[in-house]
C-alpha cells in the first residue's frame, strides 16, 4: 500500500511546481509586455524630437545635428535611429548596422543589433510638406531580458524554497491529523493484548465512524466467545459424570469381560476425555476481551518455582537465570503464563534426573524462555509426537501427556514458536519464543 502522506506530498509538489513555473513564466512575460507598451511611447516621443531635428534648407531637408540626443553619437550606446527622407540618415552609435524601415508601428521581434545586442524597434512614416519621411528609431533590449531571466530564476527559486516549506509543513499537519489514528494503533494492540475493553470515541469526526464499528464489532466478538466457552464449558461438565461412571462400569466389568476388549474400552475413554479436556482447554484460551491481571515475572515467577520445589525437591533441583530486561510486566495474561511455564517446568521436572535449568530473556521485541533438563531426552524422530495431546513416551510417568500440547495451544494463542532440541545438560530442552508487544 502508499504512503498517504507520500502522496500527499507528491500532488502538492506537482500542484506548486506547476503553479511556481506559470507564476515565474507568467510574471515575466506581463512584465515584458508591459515594458514594451511603455518604450513604445518612449520610442514614439524619440520619434517627435527627430522630426524636430529636420530642417528646411536651400537643397531640401537636412538634419540638425544639435538637436539630436548625444546618446545617438556615442558608438554602440543602445539608442540607434535611421532616417529615410531622399537621403538616409543614421545614427553614429549605430555604425555600419542596419534597421529595418517596413513596419509601421512596432516590430513584433527583436532585431539583431551592433555587439549582440537585441534592438527594440519601432518604425513610423510621416508626410512633410517637402517629402515623405520614414524613421525608424531603437533601443537595446538585451540588459531588460537579462534581467527578466534573473528575475525568472529568482521567482523560481523562491517558489523552490516555498515549496519546501509548504511540503515540511504539510507534513507536519499531516502527522498532527492522522495521531488519532496512531492512538488507536496503539489501543488496538492494547485490546489485542488484553489492556482495554474498546477504543478510545475522543477522535475526530472523520473517525468516528471507524472507532464506531470497530468498538461494536468487539462487542460482538466478546458475547460471541463468551457463548462459545459457555457452550463448550456446560459440555465438557455434563461430560464429566458419565464418562465417570463409565470408566467405573469397565473397571467392575474388568472380570467378566475378555481383557483385550477391557482395555479397548479404557482406550477409547481415555481419547474421549483428552478430547473433553482439550475442547475445554482451546475455550479457556479463546482470545480474552478483558483487560485482566499481566504477568509480573519478579512477582509470580518466585512463587511458581518455590511451588515446583515443595512438588519435586526431594528429587530435582531448579536452577534459574532472569535476564533484567525480562524481570518486569509481560504483555501477557497471568494465568496463562502460570499455565505455560507452570507445564513447562513441571514437565521437566518429572523427566529431570537432578536438574532443571530455567533461563528467560528479552530479545529483539521476542521473549524467549529456555527449560533444560538431564533426564533421558527425547529421539528428534519424537520431537513431534510429543506436542500432541495424549501422546506419552513413557507410561511409567504419571500424567495424561497434556502438558506439551497445552504449552503448544498457548504458544499458538499468542503467535509464537515451540521448538524441541537436546540439552547440554544431556536431556530435552525446550524453546519458547513469544513475540513483546507493549
Amino acid at each position: 500500500m502508499k504512503s498517504i502522506g507520500r502522496q500527499l506530498g507528491l500532488g502538492l509538489i506537482a500542484i506548486m511546481l506547476a503553479t511556481v513555473v506559470l507564476v515565474g513564466q507568467g510574471s515575466v512575460w506581463l512584465f515584458d509586455q508591459a515594458l514594451r507598451g511603455y518604450l513604445t511611447t518612449v520610442l514614439q516621443r524619440e520619434t517627435d524630437s527627430l522630426l524636430t531635428a529636420l530642417r528646411s534648407g536651400p537643397d531640401g531637408l537636412y538634419l540638425d545635428v544639435q538637436r539630436i540626443d548625444p546618446d545617438y553619437q556615442r558608438l554602440y550606446s543602445g539608442r540607434y535611429f535611421v532616417i529615410d527622407a531622399g537621403e538616409r540618415w543614421r545614427s553614429r552609435s549605430l555604425w555600419d548596422t542596419r534597421l529595418p524601415l517596413d513596419a509601421e508601428g512596432l516590430h513584433n521581434t527583436l532585431v539583431a543589433g551592433p555587439d549582440d545586442q537585441q534592438l527594440l524597434v519601432w518604425s513610423g512614416r510621416y508626410e512633410l510638406p517637402e517629402e515623405s519621411v520614414r524613421i525608424s528609431v531603437a533601443i537595446d533590449y538585451l540588459p531588460l531580458l537579462k534581467a527578466f531571466d534573473r528575475t525568472r530564476w529568482l521567482i523560481w527559486g523562491l517558489g523552490g524554497v516555498a515549496i519546501l516549506i509548504s511540503l515540511l509543513v504539510q507534513q507536519l499537519l499531516l502527522r498532527r491529523a492522522l495521531l488519532p489514528l496512531r492512538r488507536a494503533r496503539g489501543e488496538l494492540a492494547e485490546w489485542h493484548v488484553g489492556k482495554r475493553l474498546q477504543l478510545s470515541e475522543e477522535v475526530p469526526e472523520e473517525l468516528q465512524p471507524l472507532v464506531a464499528e470497530i468498538n461494536h464489532l468487539g462487542r460482538q466478538v466478546e458475547q460471541i466467545i463468551k457463548r462459545s466457552r459457555s457452550g463448550q464449558a456446560d459440555l465438557g461438565h455434563a461430560l464429566k459424570t458419565p464418562l465417570a461412571v463409565l470408566e467405573t462400569l469397565v473397571s467392575e466389568c474388568s472380570g467378566r469381560l475378555p481383557e483385550d476388549k477391557v482395555q479397548a474400552l479404557k482406550t477409547q475413554l481415555v481419547s474421549m476425555r483428552g478430547q473433553m479436556e482439550r475442547a475445554l482447554q482451546r475455550a479457556r484460551l479463546a482470545p480474552e476481551s478483558q483487560a485482566g491481571r499481566r504477568f509480573n515475572a519478579a512477582e509470580d515467577l518466585p512463587w511458581l518455582l518455590e511451588s515446583l520445589e515443595r512438588i519435586h525437591g526431594d528429587k530435582v533441583r531448579m536452577q534459574t537465570l532472569i535476564h533484567p530486561q525480562a524481570a518486569a510486566d509481560w504483555p501477557f495474561e497471568r494465568e496463562d503464563m502460570l499455565e505455560l511455564l507452570g507445564n513447562l517446568l513441571d514437565n521437566a521436572c518429572k523427566w529431570a534426573a537432578t536438574t532443571v535449568q530455567f533461563e528467560c530473556a528479552l530479545n529483539h521485541q521476542e521473549l524467549i524462555l529456555h527449560v533444560r533438563d538431564d533426564g533421558p531426552g527425547v529421539p528428534e524422530k519424537d520431537h513431534v509426537r510429543i506436542l500432541r495431546r495424549g501422546q506419552r513416551l513413557d507410561q511409567t510417568v504419571n500424567g495424561q501427556g497434556l502438558g506439551l500440547a497445552i504449552v503448544g495451544d498457548l504458544v499458538e494463542v499468542y503467535r509464537g514458536q515451540v521448538t524441541l532440541a537436546e540439552a547440554a545438560l544431556g536431556g530435552l530442552e525446550v524453546t519458547v519464543v513469544l513475540p513483546w508487544q507493549n
